[in-house]
């Protein structure tokens, strides 16, 4: 397996405000760079946990994590949608350095783009295992093949698919030394993994299809928190329970949105004399379109322009056309977006649409919500720490999606990946220096 980084951020490392929070040389396998503060370390993951969530229905388990250790409000990164989110997740590094970026228009290939699994990056998972740490992920997709590989017993990714009981089946196998499917293999880990992570998928799904509103979110995040009972109960069983760390978090929140602002748009940009098109992920835009949008998980469209339209009064115009529709909530352009680390891939105007509004296609049946993310409104999530080397009742100040992988690392007593920007969570670490 490999787990050195790519060539061409060979020796780069990500700086704030001067200071290189990155790049330290790989320790010798089996070695760690400080204390450790924890034996293992387990991610649980849940795909579009809106913090709104949490109450809705009793969560004991969750609630007695929580009470061993903190519950707050963490801060992810924009644009809010799975794939470049998880990538800050398990880099520590914002998109503007890991480059993962989703639903945008390509000018090198004239295409829109979906998501994708690109890293630019040195994930948690490849740090660790230069050091000679053991790891497994169930389904936490964004390491795969970045530190995790089917067959790898130290290394090792899973992907059980289905609901999240079935990824906690294939977690507590993984704890209890048992066989797991890995693609097909029969494999079994040579040692209880020092990390291991969990990826659910069911309450994002969820709450697209249903909206967050949906009476079936409560029922869903019930059976999360009975699944994560048996996670927790599982570290007991096989004895590790009281040098395990549990973090908890997500990606995103989520919006309820009815109405398409699509035609309005359109006919805002024709009214001001651009020629406006909306494209979407594998189709190209006309050669006399100069403003090309692709619709981002409802909640945004990302705009490039072309042409004339690219020229600073044109951009100008266009930002203010669109930022006074009614439907609009915001409009950020390249200056906003470089001031909150976005990527620079995600073009020129990245517009937010105002509930209940969305860059739909179609609208759902009258009287129907869906749900979706994508935009700042989405940007907190629930963080949980709780167990080995955390301080109870201490919550982190203001954290952010990028401090996990460095809190994991400096749980663990490894270095951080080599361009994580974000810091270690130390004032909940005990033991680590604030």
């Amino acid at each position: 397996m490999t787990v050195s980084r790519r060539s061409v951020l060979g020796g780069i490392a990500a700086t704030v405000a001067g200071v290189p929070l990155g790049g330290v040389a790989a320790a010798n396998p089996g070695a760690t760079t400080r204390p450790r503060h924890s034996g293992h370390v387990i991610l649980v993951d849940w795909d579009g946990f809106d913090p709104d969530y949490h109450g809705r229905v009793p969560t004991p388990n969750l609630d007695q994590l929580a009470a061993h250790g903190s519950l707050s409000t963490a801060e992810t990164t924009f644009h809010t949608v799975s794939n470049p989110v998880r990538a800050s997740m398990s880099t520590g590094a914002y998109p503007e350095t890991h480059g993962n970026v989703a639903y945008i228009y390509d000018p090198e290939s004239d295409t829109a783009q979906g998501q994708s699994r690109f890293l630019a990056a040195e994930t948690i998972a490849e740090a660790l295992a230069a050091e000679g740490r053991t790891i497994a992920s169930v389904q936490w997709y964004m390491i795969q093949n970045n530190g995790v590989t089917y067959g790898d017993p130290e290394h090792l990714y899973v992907q059980p698919g289905g609901p999240f009981q079935q990824r906690v089946d294939a977690a507590i196998d993984i704890l209890h030394q048992r066989p797991v499917d890995s693609d097909g293999q029969q494999v079994t880990v040579p040692k209880i993994p020092d990390f291991l992570a969990v990826y659910s998928s069911d309450l994002d799904a969820t709450g697209h299809n249903e909206g967050p509103d949906s009476p079936t979110i409560g029922t869903l995040l019930a059976e999360h928190d009975h699944q994560l009972g048996r996670l927790i109960q599982a570290t007991k069983d096989v004895g590790i329970y009281p040098e395990t760390t549990f973090i908890l978090t997500s990606d995103h929140g989520m919006t309820a949105w009815n109405r398409t602002l699509i035609p309005d748009v359109l006919e805002t940009l024709d009214d001001a004399g651009y020629r406006a098109e909306i494209v979407t992920p594998g189709n190209s835009p006309a050669p006399d379109t100069e403003v090309i949008i692709v619709p981002n998980s409802v909640r945004v469209g990302h705009v490039a322009l072309r042409g004339r339209a690219a020229e600073k009064p044109h951009r100008l115009k266009i930002k203010a056309t669109i930022g006074r529709l009614r439907q609009v909530s915001r409009a950020l352009d390249r200056r906003d977006l470089d001031r909150i680390h976005a990527s620079e891939k995600l073009g020129d105007l990245a517009v937010e649409a105002k509930a209940p509004w969305g860059f739909a296609l179609n609208e759902p049946p009258a009287g129907q919500w869906r749900g979706s993310h994508g935009g700042l409104e989405e940007i907190k999530v629930p963080l949980i720490l709780s167990g080995a080397g955390i301080r109870p009742g201490v919550r982190p100040r203001q954290p952010k999606i990028v401090d996990v992988a460095p809190t994991i690392a400096e749980l663990l007593g490894s270095r951080p990946p080599a361009q994580a920007q974000g810091r270690v969570l130390s004032e909940a670490v005990e033991g680590s220096p604030e």
